[in-house]
């Protein structure tokens, strides 16, 4: 689901417009003469524009933007001149930063499911630590203010209620579906194919193996045989434009997203996203989409929870490389691996997928990195080429 939407809403624009002019108005003394610059983007930054707009309209002296600015390395933009947070650096008595990252709790939680990896709070924190800057050389401006932002957040917070609602009876509904999967592939062994780093060759020589796939994977289906025998559908994006591929396997659909089931060749199983998963011993799908760091590695864990759930005994994760295009530090910063060097996972990615590792093992199964990336250092590593593909592969390695 795109929560973009939901921060699209013209109630919440209303209300941040409002408290984006009172923030500004409150804080001009501190600004002063410096020019400012914007740290966030989206439809936050176009209100943004507007409130400044409407001041200057008014006569109030706000100084121009000098740039933008990203605490993800991967974000800088010339194009758009959006600068790495690094210029920043004792530079307070020049720049003046308005912060528009997410600052509430359903915030942060609606805009990691739409992939933002800023939080008000981390920006605000790197600021002070790597920048040098003091309360007074900033102002966090999706701090609530006013009645019309407390407005706009009931509404989604209902949104999201009500999506919750939805989803959770498509799992219902299809409860007893879902359980004839429990256990069904003991002894066996599967790969979870991700899109990032995968290359055709070796999906070719996987094309006779259990595998599970998803989202935009659909992208490699114009150019090899290879159709996982599940798919997993967590964007409805994906399905728009490549229903014809996903309709022909068995398929596991968040409940969120509404396809058309008649066109199916089996009837999808759902799940519950915002839900509490599987695996009773694992955290939540709901709680591990309600940040950046894990939810954006949403898709891969529904996938190892259905592994686990069927009771595959080796579960490989292979094209995951590239997930996070920067290594984010404790600070939130990303910036982009050394040449030579790969990337990295956040603390808290790493720390659910220790969890999922440590309920494997007590369960008879093993997880199995065939990945460059350091975020899988926990796991069994292993090289593509070592994996015994002789009685499955149909064309081999290519």
């Amino acid at each position: 689901m795109d929560y973009t939407v939901y921060m699209s809403d013209d109630g919440m624009k209303k209300g941040k417009l409002g408290a984006y002019k009172n923030h500004i108005i409150k804080n001009i003394e501190k600004i002063g003469q410096k020019k400012l610059v914007i740290i966030g983007g989206g439809e936050d930054y176009n209100v943004l524009m507007q409130a400044l707009s409407q001041l200057r309209a008014k006569n109030v002296k706000v100084p121009d933007i000098a740039f933008r600015a990203t605490v993800c390395q991967d974000g800088v933009s010339e194009q758009e001149d959006i600068r790495f947070i690094d210029e920043l650096k004792g530079k307070s008595a020049s720049f003046y930063v308005l912060i528009i990252a997410p600052y509430t709790p359903l915030e942060i939680q609606l805009a990691g499911m739409a992939g933002v990896p800023e939080t008000s709070a981390a920006v605000a924190g790197a600021l002070r630590t790597q920048c040098g800057y003091t309360e007074n050389g900033y102002c966090e401006l999706n701090e609530p203010s006013g009645l019309g932002m407390t407005l706009a957040g009931m509404k989604l917070n209902k949104a999201l209620g009500s999506d919750a609602k939805r989803a959770g009876g498509q799992e219902n509904a299809t409860a007893q579906q879902m359980a004839s999967y429990k256990d069904k592939m003991k002894g066996q062994r599967c790969f979870i194919l991700g899109h990032n780093s995968a290359k055709l060759d070796e999906l070719n020589g996987l094309l006779n193996e259990h595998a599970f796939a998803c989202n935009e994977f659909c992208d490699f289906f114009t150019r090899t045989p290879q159709r996982p025998e599940f798919f997993v559908l967590t964007k409805e994006s994906s399905y728009l434009g490549n229903g014809k591929y996903i309709e022909g396997m068995e398929c596991f659909i968040d409940g969120r997203i509404k396809v058309f089931e008649d066109k199916f060749k089996k009837k999808p199983s759902y799940f519950n996203g915002l839900g509490a998963g599987l695996i009773s011993g694992l955290p939540g799908f709901g709680e591990a989409e309600s940040t950046y760091a894990t939810a954006n590695i949403f898709q891969m864990y529904v996938m190892i929870q259905l592994a686990l759930y069927m009771g595959f005994s080796e579960i490989y994760l292979y094209g995951w490389d590239g997930v996070f295009p920067d290594t984010f530090d404790d600070n939130g910063i990303g910036r982009k691996p050394a040449e030579g060097e790969v990337t990295d996972f956040p603390a808290a990615t790493k720390q659910l997928l220790e969890q999922v590792k440590r309920y494997a093992e007590n369960n008879g199964s093993r997880l199995i990195s065939l990945c460059q990336t350091n975020g899988f250092s926990m796991l069994e590593k292993a090289e593509f080429g070592s994996i015994d593909l002789s009685s499955s592969a149909i064309f081999g390695r290519l």
